[in-house]
């Protein structure tokens, strides 16, 4: 941190399937959070706040908010909105619920939470990757992300304007849409790892070319958004929309997206409420067969990173257990959930003989 903030300065590549673009970020500070009182601070001032961390951090920012909330309270302050830039399933109502239970004994800090808090979840379609190492020698703080892309932030939620940043706009049903997107988008990048790792591949890209996995990958993006679509019945214009931006995404050749980022943690992706069991479960809901999303799950079962620890555990409990164990411990499906059960045992083993 000391390092950047001395450099002030750091380089954002944006590469796109034809061409590439950089921008020069200057206008930023650095903070040190090596305790929470500099970030308290400023959380007290701006009206701005986004989010971008994992599910484990949750708990401690809401402590943080808490007391940047009673100061703002006191000080009668301007409205705030926190932009959950995540794809934890359920953000804004922990945020909600954990700020509201945190805040229960200070009624006037409740009321601020309620009439001046907008806690909005945030669409990410803009992927990010590691920088090249060329890159990097040029700037040790370089940043690499997708050219195109959108961010989304749920409108209902959000107190006064948006902010007026190309890319980036208003999306209504947040709560929903996050679902759609983990379940749909995030879903179809996983799979292309899963499947890409079995044929031997190592980047996204090198899938590109091989049918079979796109036929798979197609066919898991379509029975999860027609699971979607039963549950949240977006309307058929918006509905399109999203499909043409995942089915028609220009395929970027000029990424380098490792596998090894795309599928970390394993563990974490095939549990019951995350990519691939998630609308699996969603499906059975509304009568869909989840055959394809049931082949995920399996190349999920097997896909090994000898750098990621998760991927360990799951393929040496599997071989030591059975995968049909393994499918009850990591993807948390019950007795009476056995349809899809074997439906994944199936694939397993198919899978199995073909990789």
């Amino acid at each position: 941190m000391k390092q950047l903030k001395e450099q002030g300065t750091y380089l954002i590549e944006r590469v796109g399937a034809n061409n590439k673009r950089r921008v020069l970020v200057d206008d930023f500070d650095v903070l040190d959070c090596s305790d929470t009182v500099d970030l308290i601070e400023h959380m007290k001032k701006v009206d701005l706040i986004a989010c971008c961390v994992y599910e484990g951090a949750f708990q401690s920012i809401c402590q943080n908010l808490k007391e940047a909330i009673e100061y703002r309270t006191e000080q009668e302050a301007a409205p705030l909105n926190i932009l959950l830039c995540v794809n934890a399933l359920g953000a804004p109502d922990y945020f909600e619920t954990e700020l509201a239970k945190l805040l229960q004994n200070n009624p006037a800090a409740s009321r601020y939470l309620k009439e001046k808090i907008g806690i909005c979840q945030v669409m990410v379609g803009m992927a990010a990757m590691p920088s090249s190492e060329e890159l990097i020698a040029e700037d040790a703080f370089a940043v690499t992300t997708k050219l195109d892309g959108h961010i989304g932030i749920d409108e209902e939620p959000f107190k006064g304007e948006l902010p007026q940043v190309k890319q980036t706009g208003g999306v209504q049903k947040g709560k929903a849409q996050i679902y759609r997107k983990v379940y749909t988008g995030n879903m179809k990048h996983c799979m292309l790892a899963f499947l890409g790792k079995a044929k031997g591949y190592t980047y996204i890209r090198d899938t590109y070319d091989d049918g079979w996995i796109e036929d798979c990958v197609l066919g898991a993006f379509f029975e999860a958004d027609a699971a979607i679509q039963a549950e949240y019945q977006f309307d058929e214009t918006d509905h399109q929309e999203w499909i043409d931006f995942i089915v028609e995404a220009p395929k970027n050749r000029n990424l380098k997206d490792a596998f090894t980022r795309v599928a970390a943690d394993p563990k974490t992706k095939l549990s019951r409420d995350n990519r691939f069991v998630g609308p699996a479960l969603l499906c059975m809901k509304h009568h869909i067969l989840p055959f394809y999303l049931a082949k995920g799950i399996a190349y999920g079962f097997l896909y090994r990173d000898e750098s990621d620890i998760a991927s360990i555990e799951i393929t040496n409990y599997v071989k030591e257990h059975g995968i049909e164990k393994a499918i009850e411990v990591y993807c948390g499906l019950t007795e009476n959930e056995w349809e899809l059960k074997q439906l994944i045992m199936a694939q397993y083993k198919e899978a199995e003989k073909i990789r």
